[in-house]
């Protein structure tokens, strides 16, 4: 089972057969993480909580008992971004972010 970590959670999807979660930045308030959870099969939204601390929101994500598997946005997902191993505009962040 993969779990979030400060240093993935934007750069991918925890994802099984039936459910995805994952954990979006405000963009209009900033300090503030959406965790969320959907039923991929049906595009259906099964819960989302607002959290104003990052690592809570991971940790909520990650007690979700499931056999999650970590899918990268990108082919950067995998920690590439920032390192040189990604062309300009590949990763969706910038090299001082990644």
């Amino acid at each position: 089972m993969e779990k979030f970590t400060a240093e993935n959670f934007k750069k991918g999807f925890l994802i099984d057969e039936e459910l995805m979660a994952g954990i979006s930045e405000s963009t209009t308030a900033p300090g503030f993480y959406t965790a969320y959870v959907v039923r991929h099969t049906t595009g259906e939204t099964l819960g989302n909580q607002e959290f104003n601390d990052l690592f809570e929101a991971i940790r909520t994500i990650n007690d979700i008992q499931r056999e999650w598997n970590f899918e990268a946005i990108s082919k950067c997902g995998t920690g590439g971004c920032g390192s040189g191993k990604c062309g300009t505009g590949s990763c969706g962040m910038n090299k001082a972010e990644g």
